[in-house]
């Protein structure tokens, strides 16, 4: 009898990684369990046609295991766990599913001053040297009950930046509402703007393993009435009930005042509603 040798194949999902995080499949297939069940099928079949079928199987099954596989940090802490939700993937810089809506394919239903914002090859770049006021640019939709995706970079000197949602705004200083926060102590909170202040806040320490400091960085965001929970980085970082809140309002992206230079790159915006 001779015996051949098989590599299997893995199916492979793509996750956004930060610096000090490490994506790691906790699911094999057992090799030794596959090998006697190869030899098997060749010993009692008599022929090779059972073993494309075998591999076959193999490759199915090893597929639906990556489906079902769990992911840790590496990082010594509990506050660490990936726990972000299949729905919440990205592929190739994108959501995973359908129904997403690109926000920023173009740039027709957003209030943008085109001084501080341009689109330029599907990322929306914003730099702003701060000053008295903020500018925020945000979409002229109002949106209530959703998932959010953001695949964000922010550079500068101080900057400070955020992902917002259920935005108020009046003009592009003034706007109420929620941000996903960016910055030096603010990165994974949820800030309530012209309101609350800070309504869940994550520890900075963590935070500064957590993120990718000038490189990019991934948001996903559930909203649904007034719970509202975001995961940076594939760690949840908002969990929380804020009925004071707003229930609704316009998705928008904040270039911060004061003596800050900040410049933020967005490459990825896509929301889908929950019904």
């Amino acid at each position: 009898m001779r015996f051949i040798r098989i590599s299997v194949p893995y199916c492979h999902h793509h996750f956004l990684s930060s610096k000090n995080i490490q994506l790691k499949r906790n699911i094999r297939p057992n090799k030794n369990f596959f090998s006697r069940l190869f030899l098997f099928f060749v010993a009692s079949t008599g022929n090779f046609f059972s073993v494309f079928i075998f591999i076959g199987i193999i490759i199915i099954d090893g597929c639906n295991s990556s489906h079902h596989s769990t992911y840790e940090t590496g990082l010594n802490d509990s506050l660490f766990k990936i726990t972000l939700p299949k729905q919440g993937w990205l592929k190739n810089d994108k959501p995973v599913g359908k129904d997403w809506t690109n926000l920023i394919s173009s740039l027709q239903d957003w209030n943008a001053s085109k001084e501080y914002w341009k689109l330029d090859n599907g990322i929306l770049h914003g730099d702003y040297i701060g000053g008295k006021n903020h500018n925020y640019a945000y979409t002229k939709t109002s949106f209530k009950d959703f998932e959010l995706q953001a695949l964000v970079r922010m550079t500068g000197n101080e900057a400070n930046s955020g992902v917002c949602i259920r935005l108020h705004a009046t003009d592009a200083d003034n706007a109420p509402g929620y941000q996903i926060d960016m910055g030096p102590g603010y990165w994974g909170c949820l800030w309530e703007e012209r309101r609350a202040g800070m309504v869940q806040q994550f520890p900075k320490e963590l935070a500064g393993k957590l993120v990718r400091e000038n490189d990019w960085n991934h948001y996903y965001v559930i909203a649904k009435d007034h719970h509202i929970q975001a995961w940076l980085n594939g760690v949840k970082t908002i969990d929380t009930i804020h009925v004071a809140g707003f229930n609704e309002g316009a998705i928008g992206l904040q270039l911060c005042h004061g003596d800050k230079h900040t410049v933020l790159d967005v490459k990825c915006l896509y929301i889908r509603p929950i019904m």
